[in-house]
């Protein structure tokens, strides 16, 4: 259920104007850069708190040549508006990972890349040596600690069941069953997982995973409909929790009912979301 994704942006062609900056800035929108582009993969950890991501620079020798030099580094800021919470992390190399707390965000978070300046500079730039739009030729430029050097698109993660779900491994389950509680402050879906079926779900993929993973959010339903459908009170009930308050417009977003509705089966709404791999599907 874990799949890398691509994020590029791609600088527009030569213009006459930029945009009132100090400094030549690799964006969406900005001509510094006119063959520029920067590209992000991304890879969900297994435990939804966390993401790998590579960075990619093409067409910006300037960018280019202050990471390699260690002049700038390249950097994720993860937030969530709702909780009010921001936190940068700054990479020593081009792969790195981004991990947050899931006990400070109300939601999946925003997620924002960027290449950062982290040594102060003053360069007198060249249109053919740092690939810059010729409004910038031999313009003499001070770049401060923190000055953006390149700024990825904003990524809204999807808030979704599996982000409230962690697994754990559990000697006291037999080795391949699991039982499911809920953890209420914040609000989380615990998953206790025997020995081998804890090892297939951390390190395996393919059909067989994405099935157990299904069976576990079924599960994971099954609680939340039996301990939160009948008190609904904005200060106690299921709405006094910001992940249960995303998970409903989750599942409106989805089409699928609220837990809370008679029509709501658990088995149902989890195969809508996370449909069953059959053999003739392509899982790898």
């Amino acid at each position: 259920m874990s799949q890398p994704y691509t994020v590029e942006v791609v600088a527009p062609g030569p213009s006459n104007a930029v945009r009132a900056h100090e400094h030549p800035i690799l964006e969406s929108g900005n001509p510094s850069f006119p063959q520029g582009r920067y590209r992000l993969t991304l890879l969900p950890g297994a435990d939804r708190c966390s993401f790998s991501v590579a960075h990619e620079v093409d067409g910006a020798a300037l960018v280019t040549r202050l990471l390699e030099c260690g002049d700038a580094r390249c950097a994720c800021i993860v937030s969530s508006p709702k909780s009010g919470y921001r936190h940068l992390h700054v990479a020593e190399s081009l792969e790195h990972d981004v991990r947050w707390d899931v006990a400070d965000l109300g939601e999946a978070p925003l997620f924002t890349p960027a290449i950062l300046c982290v040594t102060p500079r003053r360069l007198r730039l060249n249109s053919s040596q740092d690939d810059v739009h010729s409004i910038w030729n031999k313009q003499l430029i001070t770049l401060r600690k923190g000055s953006r050097l390149a700024l990825g698109n904003v990524v809204q993660l999807q808030s979704s069941i599996l982000h409230l779900l962690s697994l754990h491994h559990d000697d006291r389950v037999d080795d391949r069953q699991f039982h499911v509680e809920i953890e209420s402050e914040p609000f989380r879906f615990r998953a206790n997982v025997g020995t081998s079926l804890y090892r297939c779900l951390r390190f395996s993929s393919g059909a067989t995973r994405h099935n157990i993973m299904t069976h576990v959010v079924t599960a994971c339903l099954a609680r939340l409909q039996r301990d939160y459908s009948d008190d609904d009170d904005d200060d106690t009930g299921w709405q006094s929790h910001r992940n249960l308050r995303a998970l409903a417009d989750y599942l409106a977003a989805n089409g699928q009912p609220h837990w809370t509705n008679d029509t709501f089966r658990p088995e149902q709404v989890a195969t809508a979301i996370y449909p069953l791999a059959l053999p003739d599907d392509d899982m790898a």
